[in-house]
């Protein structure tokens, strides 16, 4: 009898099974279709455990209305990809799968994480939360997500990024955190995400952007900026940390205050976008209006420049050095531009001091005080004929070949009737020059040995042989009579 009962219980188990497997939410061909190992499902109204078919990896639920998203959400199959969008999720718990990468949650109403939601998650790259109504990032949300390469969090209600929000996404490099609600970042929110190629903060409600929030990027290619109507300043060092920037996008800012002259040192800078974007026409941003027509970067949209160069004309401004290239380094016998960039109204005076004594003067007719001066001389106004440096009409000073003598501390001191400025350049000498004179010298010292040493082996070789041959006689033994004439006379004590 236990024998039968346990047959029994076997097989209606066995066909309940089966039953499982083949009543999944493929069974609703008018709102999901099955393909391969990916379940799509449009406007499907369904209550509880939704039953994929075994092996599913990709699924994409668009308006599937649902409250709570959980481990128990899904039955079977080995999720790599979740896509479920515009669909009223509120609640978002921990989700138990250890094969998923992709997770896009946006357009719902999300209003809680579960601090454990990405716990038993390892292998995430991407997650999208934007648009919905999450208004606090618990700092262990990506606690456990160090593989995250993308995260899209605009659009919520969110206030602030705290520092440990991103601490441990040290992969990450994409990043979008924009809404009309943030308006502030913590100190040293994303110094750690060393390798952020991608920056929206677009949408936000943030007045200063400050250098100590994000640190130093040095693969940082594109930041996003636009509709940031309440921005007022962004911080030198901001821009300047990241010397890779290609894409600058202000478009909708409203007037900026104070733009970083920074933006100057991008060499790699391919566009900057300012539509409906104003600068404000003061001496602080003065720089904008040399560097507008660079030859490097394109500026788009800002449609209002004539107006900001008539206005900054008006204004007088003492001499400001808003760029230089220090440090320098420069090969030996090569060529070299040291830059000395400032704005002044009127334009100021360049005056260089360099080491070995020599001022060199650039525009000395701004300033009274050195008009009188040579362009080139001592320290006691001779004038100097210089043969290796010359300064351009910019300012800047050019080496035109670079010798030891030319290495130290270059002063830039700008002045107009409104003031001066000054800066100090560093120039050195490539390291790798001395290092190759000292591989060459001892290289030749030891070619120089062994080649003295393969002569000498050569000589006595060339000897042996020839007294193997016969061709040299062996020198004979001296005779007595030889060997008496080299003796020395003996003397004999007298009265012998």
């Amino acid at each position: 009898m236990d024998s039968l009962t346990i047959i029994l219980t076997t097989i209606i188990l066995h066909k309940l099974t089966n039953a499982l497997d083949t009543t999944t939410i493929c069974n609703n061909d008018n709102a999901c279709k099955c393909i391969n190992n990916t379940v799509s499902c449009t406007t499907l109204e369904q209550d509880g455990v939704f039953v994929l078919p075994n092996g599913t990896e990709i699924v994409h639920f668009d308006n599937v209305p649902i409250t709570i998203i959980n481990n128990s959400t899904f039955a079977n199959g080995k999720l790599q990809k979740i896509t479920w969008v515009a669909s009223k999720i509120k609640l978002v718990e921990a989700l138990n799968h250890n094969d998923l990468k992709y997770l896009d949650l946006s357009r719902n109403n999300i209003i809680k994480l579960s601090d454990d939601i990405f716990y038993n998650c390892p292998c995430l790259e991407y997650v999208d939360l934007s648009d919905n109504q999450l208004n606090i990032l618990s700092d262990n949300l990506f606690l456990h997500s160090s593989s995250l390469r993308t995260i899209n969090l605009e659009k919520n209600i969110f206030n602030a990024i705290s520092k440990n929000l991103f601490k441990h996404t040290i992969n990450l490099q994409n990043l979008s955190i924009g809404n009309p609600n943030l308006t502030f970042l913590d100190e040293n929110a994303m110094t750690n995400l060393y390798k952020l190629e991608y920056l929206s903060i677009e949408n936000s409600g943030i007045r200063n952007l400050n250098q100590s929030s994000f640190g130093v990027h040095k693969y940082l290619y594109s930041v996003i900026l636009n509709n940031c109507t309440h921005l007022t300043s962004i911080d030198n060092n901001f821009i300047g940390s990241s010397s890779n920037i290609k894409i600058i996008e202000l478009n909708n800012c409203g007037t900026i205050e104070s733009l970083p002259s920074s933006i100057v040192s991008l060499k790699n800078l391919q566009y900057l976008q300012m539509s409906n974007t104003q600068i404000r026409p003061n001496c602080q941003n003065g720089w904008f209006s040399q560097w507008f027509n660079n030859e490097t970067t394109t500026v788009v949209g800002y449609e209002k420049y004539s107006n900001f160069i008539k206005t900054l004309n008006e204004i007088n401004c003492p001499p400001t050095i808003y760029y230089t290239n220090s440090p320098i380094t420069l090969q030996l016998t090569k060529k070299g531009i040291i830059n000395c960039m400032a704005y002044g109204n009127p334009f100021p005076a360049f005056t260089w001091l360099i080491p070995g004594g020599l001022t060199f003067h650039e525009n000395k007719q701004a300033d009274v005080d050195i008009a009188h001066h040579p362009n080139i001389h001592n320290w006691d106004l001779n004038q100097i004929v210089s043969q290796s440096l010359l300064t351009d009409k910019n300012g800047s000073l050019h080496i035109l070949r670079m010798l030891r003598t030319h290495i130290g501390n270059y002063t830039c001191y700008v002045s107009n009737k409104y003031g001066n400025s000054s800066k100090t350049v560093e120039v050195h000498l490539d390291s790798g020059v001395f290092f190759n004179i000292k591989i060459n010298a001892l290289l030749l010292g030891i070619s120089s040995a062994l080649g003295f040493l393969m002569l000498t082996i050569l000589c006595c070789a060339l000897k042996l042989l020839l007294k193997r041959l016969n061709c040299m006689k062996k020198r004979s033994q001296p005779t007595e009579t030889e060997m008496g004439s080299t003796e020395k006379p003996k003397f004999l004590p007298e009265n012998v």
